[in-house]
């Protein structure tokens, strides 16, 4: 039967394992009972004697606990050891030692068979050997583990410490810090993305959703403050990082029991120096902000390789191929503190190629590689921004898709509670309301007719031409097919096309209506 430790057990003090007090020969010390594969491996803080009928009380959890038997005063009776062993368990003792030849030259098989069922090793100690000398050989078993971890604790700290002076002095100490704990190490920014862990496998294990919900929850509770977390069997250690109401992110370590004295000095040094640089990190983020305007200010005025060398190792890969543009609303009317938004935008950006973000009238903007949207939109709807996304398109075309996520994020704030509204459903919503603003209601009827007109570049189809005689008939089928030349069943199959690609119902005669408008505006009627 396996053992549970109660709560209590957990405990930051210097231990051995039970099984180097068993190797201490001169003690002639021998396991009768209990022996299970792992009995050796059990952690021991103390030794101490007791002949008390109920010692538990007054036992500190890891404890050996030495008895001669003078508490029973015949040979227990099975209820009475299975009883007296329970307590010790309870009490969270790492094994029972008794004497023999003091009370029973033969430990009592009721003792025996009490520590067997429960896995809880019991001891023989001879005669000649006096608890005392036991005590006092646990005592410096003990010394000198608490030792050794101080000796660890200096080298780890000198280490971790020479390694953050390494020009990716965050990475490295971080990496360090893993490698002499022998566990995972990660830093999160405020969002609960990992932005340095080690060892590259850790990564995979704290970026699970529960461990990134728990830092986002103490980030957003603004007080400094850690705590130990443990899921299907996963263990976290959660630290805090910065000043208060100005967290910046927070230390993971893997692992689920309390560090020792010698690990928590090495995580403090480890949050102390993640402090430091993340501070700095804010007097370089000012300036990369300046840059990151400055940059897109040239994009904007078509100076795309000027922007690039200028940004070059400073800033991350520039946007290319599709892009898209992300407007938000102002940061004051964010469900979180002002300023987070920018800095988890920031940190996007930070730590991918292809994401330019900028501050923009209270607000940011966001230009983006198509395949990098979906994390950054996740970042933009965790704060409940309103927010207007540009269709996909060329850098070429900035100015277009900024004035297209401007009109967005337009219809974002009319819509209310944070939403985010891309483009080309807004503008499908009231293409013949522009007819009467020329250059508007062009760029609506073309961007509702675009996936039409893109199946008929690509596959030479005249889904198209066939939608506008279909429409010039007013739905009817044969006629339309007999203006066409083709049989009606084929001009049918081309009409459940376009309302495949348009993603509407043709027989809706607001459908009919705005698409027959939005021919009429490009000059296809």
């Amino acid at each position: 039967m396996p053992i549970t430790a109660p709560a209590a057990a957990q405990t930051v003090h210097a231990t051995i394992e039970l099984g180097e007090l068993l190797r201490q020969y001169q003690l002639g010390l021998v396991l009768i009972a209990g022996t299970a594969d792992d009995a050796g491996e059990r952690p021991v803080q103390w030794v101490h004697g007791s002949d008390l009928a109920d010692p538990s009380p007054f036992l500190t959890p890891r404890t050996v606990l030495l008895t001669t038997g003078a508490q029973f005063p015949t040979p227990p009776t099975q209820a009475q050891a299975d009883d007296y062993v329970d307590r010790l368990i309870a009490a969270g003792a790492t094994a029972l030692g008794v004497a023999a030849g003091v009370v029973w030259e033969r430990t009592p098989a009721t003792l025996v068979a009490a520590c067997d069922r429960r896995g809880f090793p019991l001891i023989r100690v001879p005669y000649d050997t006096p608890f005392i000398a036991i005590v006092q050989t646990a005592a410096q078993l003990l010394e000198a583990q608490a030792r050794a971890r101080d000796v660890w604790a200096l080298d780890s700290q000198r280490a971790v410490s020479t390694a953050a002076l390494q020009e990716d002095g965050l990475a490295a100490a971080i990496r360090e810090a893993a490698s002499r704990l022998g566990r995972g190490v990660a830093l999160t920014d405020r969002s609960g993305r990992i932005i340095e862990a080690a060892p590259a496998s850790a990564r995979t294990r704290l970026s699970a959703e529960w461990i990134r919900s728990e830092a986002r929850e103490l980030v957003e509770r603004g007080i400094r403050s850690g705590r130990s977390r443990d899921r299907d069997g996963v263990g976290v250690q959660l630290q805090t990082l910065g000043r208060a109401q100005r967290l910046m992110g927070v230390l993971l370590v893997e692992g689920s029991g309390v560090p020792d004295t010698a690990e928590r000095t090495l995580i403090g040094l480890v949050a102390a120096l993640a402090t430091v640089q993340l501070e700095h990190r804010i007097g370089v983020d000012a300036a990369e902000t300046a840059l990151r305007g400055s940059v897109v200010r040239l994009l904007l005025a078509g100076r795309g390789e000027l922007a690039a060398e200028i940004s070059t190792g400073i800033l991350p890969r520039l946007p290319r191929g599709q892009i898209a543009v992300i407007l938000t609303d102002s940061f004051e009317r964010s469900s979180v503190p002002a300023g987070t938004p920018i800095d988890d935008l920031r940190s996007i950006a930070a730590g991918r190629a292809g994401v330019l973000t900028a501050p923009r009238g209270g607000g940011a903007i966001v230009i983006c590689e198509a395949a990098e949207l979906s994390p950054v939109l996740r970042v933009v709807r965790e704060h409940g921004i309103a927010a207007g996304v540009s269709e996909r398109g060329a850098m070429a075309d900035l100015d277009r898709l900024i004035e297209q996520a401007d009109q967005a994020l337009e219809r974002a704030r009319v819509a209310g509670d944070g939403q985010t509204v891309e483009y080309r459903p807004s503008m499908q919503a009231g293409v013949l309301r522009l007819l009467d603003a020329d250059p508007e209601a062009r760029r609506a009827a073309e961007g509702l007719l675009a996936p039409v007109r893109q199946h008929d570049a690509k596959h030479g189809d005249s889904i198209g031409a066939s939608l506008r005689v279909w429409l010039a008939h007013h739905g009817q089928t044969s006629p339309a097919a007999a203006a066409l030349g083709v049989h009606r069943h084929t001009l049918r199959a081309r009409i459940q096309t376009a309302e495949s690609l348009l993603q509407r119902s043709l027989d809706d005669p607001d459908t009919r209506a705005e698409l027959w408008a939005a021919l009429r505006v490009v000059g296809e009627d």
